[in-house]
């Protein structure tokens, strides 16, 4: 990876239970950022009581202490509705929380206490918003740019809330990458040199803690041509993928759960705790450990303290009791290979390998039935489980950041619903029909661009985008889309705009550019109103009518078959500039979007952007308004996002305070704690110290460590500090007599060993200028060398005082020279010498007409070739103070040979 000026960069694989962090910076390639427990991987989990938040480890912890507001597994939440399949799984997993949808706002909202609310993109937002901080914190320097993962069966609302939960988190949305295109990414970045132009063909198998996902991927060597050069660069190509969005860890997790809590019922049936949010975490987290277990053992003893009313649990559970809980499940595994087959139409034998990828494929059972469902073929478990996600979605943070250059590799990824356009076409007798046309497909690759031309339209009109036909999916997953119904758009200006040029000109329809954009997301950029003369083709631009050819008459036949019997049709599907490979995507993406506006009702967007290409001649484009009204899941308002942000901005501020509390509480107690340990076991400080002034410094720690623990529980970090600066100045003149015992000899040492440095250079400057004749001919004047002289002796008479000052002192006598003052003789005769040392390196002597003397090499240096300058000789900064003498008198021996 070759660096450029350029700040850090970082990725989020935004798990449903943990994420990982991804971070380039300048001088260092990917690495994977450590949280506060130098921990590669953390629980996506916050706690929140009052104002006090926690985080990762320190939040589950908590969650067994206030496990309604512990909130976690917020990923599969984002934009939905309560009255959403998984909300109401959701629900009846972790009974204990409470999720309303908010009467102002319309979104989906925690219900944290009597008076708080936090919406699932706040608290997303704070989850981001730390991962941030450990990017910051590792990198040393801010992160504000990131690459985020995301499931590929993540709809368009979904993939909307986690990008203002990106907003809310201050972090700049470079893209949202599906998460199973990060891992086929980094299983390629090592092994491009094993590609070639036919292609290799990978199924990645991916459990995680919420889902399954099936994804073929072929790699292949193409050609792209970019800045008039032709370059082979590797591509990854996403060509199919299956899931089924409730098969993961979660669930067998929950299975154990529920089995364990049977067996407590069991034995007490008048205690119900499914009631008890507590007993019920306690239990949840011991049914992680269980399976964590029976994933390498065949048995396991859960046990719990005090579940509930002080009631110790203890039940012992097997591998096979386990594998027969989770049958259903199990019997899961296999479906997603059969339909990414079925949907790719490639043949198991032209898959190459099998690639495991995912915690939940520990699991032995899932292993298993894998296998059987492969043939018996050996999985491929050279991926990291952990972290191949986040180290492909940072790799590709670096090659779309502007700071870096890395190496090419090519994304193509596959949308995963189809996107139609509905439309109401009136005929000639005035009556309604509705128009259904695919805009982007199933398996269409993103990013992309088209563009649909509406003819007949002369009056404001309006149109639907909504998802297509997705009998393909499960019925599981078709009911967890929610609404199907993405937007509808409210086109304005089109009379205004007809009646204005109806006279001169002939409409050629109004045309709407869309686009698939790099996150996946639907975005409408311009919608525009053409016309052109009579016989121009807006295409084509010509001017004259063309007869059309045999073959573009079989074309348009073939063409209006499958789009429509009626030639009155009002609208025409084009792909515009539909790339070939991602860096031929970029050029053509149009980055000027619709500046949005949202109301409380809907979320509206509303352009006057104009086309960015020349108007051809005869033909006029005429930008025409339109707003975008949100049907799948109302975004919020603007007052809604500012309200969110001053509602995070107060919690954050919270969170300083704290850090900068404690910290000082920190400060003062490892302060009074040091002290107290070195008087009672450092034989320094006693040794530095009268019985009286130990007794004064003792009794003063006591003092305030007693406040600490009792008024100094509550006070603020002005008090706190002010009691560190108490205990500072009582111990500051024992901490100096111990330093400086510590210190002295060194300084002293390093004092005289500059003095005999200086005395030597003194020497041999007097040596080597000692004729009086070369007066104006000398790098150094006599004044100088003077100076320097006089300083030297100074510098000894003040060393022979000190020295005599030195013996007198007592263990606890306060000394009247410190460490401090050396280093300032010290660095006196250091900078006197380097200064002269400096001009004798830039002196230039007068030429001489004499013929000069053959320089003579130095001792142990090998005879140079008769090219080399005396430049060769310069001295360099650090050079040995004997050495660079001898080469001062070497350039300078031409000039005083007779020396």
């Amino acid at each position: 990876m070759l660096r450029v000026d350029s700040h850090a960069v970082m990725s989020v694989d935004l798990g449903t239970e943990f994420m990982k962090i991804g971070v380039v910076k300048p001088g260092i390639p990917m690495e994977i950022a450590l949280n506060k427990e130098s921990r590669r991987k953390t629980p996506v989990i916050v706690a929140i009581k009052g104002k006090d938040r926690e985080f990762g480890d320190a939040a589950i912890s908590r969650s067994s202490k206030i496990p309604a507001q512990s909130y976690m597994y917020l990923r599969e939440l984002v934009g939905k509705t309560l009255d959403n399949p998984i909300i109401e799984q959701y629900l009846k997993r972790f009974p204990y929380y409470k999720l309303k949808t908010d009467a102002q706002t319309h979104q989906l909202v925690f219900q944290h206490d009597s008076e708080t609310n936090y919406t699932i993109e706040e608290l997303l937002s704070m989850i981001l918003r730390k991962a941030r901080e450990y990017a910051t914190d590792f990198a040393e320097q801010s992160v504000d740019a990131a690459v985020i993962t995301v499931p590929p069966y993540f709809t368009q609302s979904e993939r909307r809330a986690v990008k203002r939960a990106c907003d809310l988190a201050d972090i700049k949305l470079l893209q949202l990458m599906n998460d199973n295109t990060a891992v086929a990414l980094n299983y390629g970045i090592f092994r491009r040199k094993y590609f070639n132009s036919t292609g290799s063909t990978y199924l990645f198998y991916d459990m995680g803690s919420q889902s399954t996902t099936c994804t073929i991927a072929t790699y292949n060597i193409i050609k792209t041509k970019e800045h008039g050069y032709v370059e082979e660069v590797p591509q990854v190509t996403v060509k199919a993928v299956a899931f089924d969005r409730n098969l993961g860890g979660l669930e067998f997790q929950i299975r154990l759960r529920d089995y364990l809590a049977k067996k407590f019922h069991e034995k007490h049936s008048k205690i119900d705790l499914y009631k008890n949010s507590r007993a019920l975490t306690k239990l949840f987290r011991e049914a992680e450990r269980a399976k964590h277990v029976l994933s390498a053992n065949n048995e396991y003893t859960a046990q719990v303290e005090g579940l509930i009313d002080e009631i110790d649990f203890k039940q012992r559970i097997t591998r096979e009791e386990f594998e027969n809980l989770c049958v259903d499940l199990f019997e899961r595994v296999k479906k997603p290979i059969e339909e990414v087959l079925s949907t790719s139409g490639i043949k198991f034998s032209e898959i190459q390998q099998v690639l495991l990828f995912g915690g939940s494929t520990r699991i032995p059972r899932v292993q298993n039935e894998l296998t059987k469902a492969l043939g018996g073929i050996e999985l491929g478990k050279s991926l990291n489980t952990d972290e191949a996600a986040a180290m492909g979605a940072v790799y590709q943070a670096a090659a779309i950041s502007k700071g870096y250059r890395v190496k090419k590799f090519l994304v193509k990824d596959t949308n995963q619903y189809p996107i139609n356009v509905e439309f109401e076409r009136h005929n000639d007798t005035m009556d309604q029909k509705l128009i259904d046309r695919i805009l982007f497909d199933h398996n269409n690759h993103y990013p992309n661009r088209k563009l649909m031309t509406f003819n007949k339209y002369t009056d404001d009109f309006s149109f639907n985008i909504h998802y297509g036909d997705l009998t393909y999916l499960s019925s599981n997953d078709k009911h967890a889309l929610g609404i199907t119904e993405l937007s509808r758009i409210h086109v304005t200006g089109v009379n205004k705009t007809y009646d204005k040029h109806k006279d001169t000109m002939e409409s050629k329809g109004v045309r709407a550019h869309f686009q698939l954009d790099d996150s996946c997301l639907l975005v409408l950029d311009r919608i525009e109103f053409i016309f052109g003369k009579k016989g121009v083709d807006i295409d084509n631009n010509d001017t004259k009518p063309k007869e059309e050819s045999t073959l573009s008459k079989i074309g348009s036949k073939i063409s209006s078959f499958f789009s429509s019997k009626s030639s009155n049709d009002e609208v025409k599907e084009t792909t515009e500039n539909t790339p070939t490979d991602s860096s031929e995507t970029k050029k053509t993406v149009d980055n000027k979007e619709g500046t949005n506006t949202t109301n409380d009702t809907a979320s509206s967007t509303t352009t006057n952007a104009s086309s960015n290409t020349t108007p051809k001649p005869n033909i006029i484009r005429e930008s025409l308004e339109f707003k975008v009204e949100i049907l799948d899941y109302t975004d919020p308002s603007s007052e809604a996002q500012t309200n969110s942000k001053k509602k995070l901005s107060e919690l954050d501020a919270h969170d300083r305070e704290l850090i900068a509390l404690s910290t000082a509480k920190n400060n003062l107690e490892t302060f009074i704690y040091d002290i107290r340990d070195k008087l009672e076991h450092d034989s320094k400080y006693k040794k530095a110290s009268t019985s009286h002034e130990q007794t004064k410094i003792i009794e003063k720690l006591t003092e305030i460590d007693t406040w600490l623990g009792d008024e100094g529980f509550n006070a603020d970090v002005k008090t706190l500090k002010s009691k560190l600066d108490e205990l500072k100045t009582i111990t500051k003149s024992l901490k100096t007599r111990v330093r400086e015992v510590d210190l002295r000899p060194v300084k002293l040492q390093e004092l005289k060993d500059t003095l005999n440095q200086t005395e030597q250079f003194l020497y041999a400057t007097r040596t080597l200028f000692l004729r009086k004749d070369l007066e104006d001919d000398k790098p150094i004047s006599e004044i100088e060398i003077k100076h320097l002289e006089k300083m030297i002796k100074d510098t000894n008479l003040w060393r022979d005082q000190i020295l005599q000052d030195f013996s007198k002192l007592t263990p606890t006598d306060t000394p009247k020279y410190l460490s401090t003052d050396i280093d300032e003789k010290v660095n006196a005769l250091k900078r006197e010498t380097n200064y002269l040392l400096t001009k004798a390196q830039r002196f230039v002597p007068k030429p001489k007409t004499t013929t000069t003397t053959p320089k003579i090499p130095l001792n142990n240096e090998t005879k140079t070739d008769n090219n080399s300058s005396d430049s060769d000789t310069t001295p360099t900064a650090g050079m040995n103070l004997n050495l660079f003498l001898q080469m001062i008198s070497l350039q300078y021996l031409d000039n005083y040979k007779d020396l």
